[in-house]
């Protein structure tokens, strides 16, 4: 029960550290978090998705699960399709694979947490969304630029595509 106590514990920091830059911006008062774009959901989510990985999945699970239902009650079922999908979907970060994305035209990496984070989920996306504007926006370091080397050595965590197109 240790590791999971370490897993919540650093989400629990990662949180914290997220407060302070998010109040720190001139927008923070104007910011209304949704289901799905929410950066404390997402951090939620990447330690929940870690922790089933390695082996605690029913505590990972509980993790996402508990900050929906206090959060967005009426998005629980969604989230359990959402964990579900991202226990078979999301690939590695390989050479190849950035290769593969850089030639279908995506320009950017666009991860769900503040990095680093080794267990940041990667969008592949062309163009940036409300949410990774809002990102930058925050100053937070969410963004590859696919076209930069230097950001793509040592990347950690895994790509997901999401289902939305150009």
């Amino acid at each position: 029960m240790e590791q999971a106590f370490d897993y919540v514990h650093e989400l629990l920091n990662r949180q914290m550290a997220l407060r302070a830059k998010i109040e720190e911006s001139p927008i923070a008062g104007e910011i209304h978090l949704s289901y799905g774009q929410d950066f404390y959901q997402e951090e939620v989510r990447s330690m929940g998705l870690a922790m089933i990985r390695d082996g605690w999945a029913t505590e990972g699970e509980q993790l996402i699960l508990d900050y929906v239902q206090e959060h967005y009650p009426t998005q629980v079922e969604n989230e359990r399709n959402w964990i579900n999908k991202m226990m078979h979907y999301p690939e590695a970060i390989t050479d190849t694979f950035i290769d593969n994305v850089l030639a279908e035209g995506y320009r950017w990496l666009q991860g769900n947490v503040d990095m680093p984070n080794e267990h940041v989920i990667f969008y592949p996306v062309y163009e940036l969304d409300e949410f990774g504007k809002l990102s930058l926006e925050l100053g937070l370091n969410t963004l590859v630029n696919l076209k930069n080397p230097n950001e793509l050595e040592q990347l950690q965590g895994l790509i997901y595509y999401r289902s939305s197109g150009k």
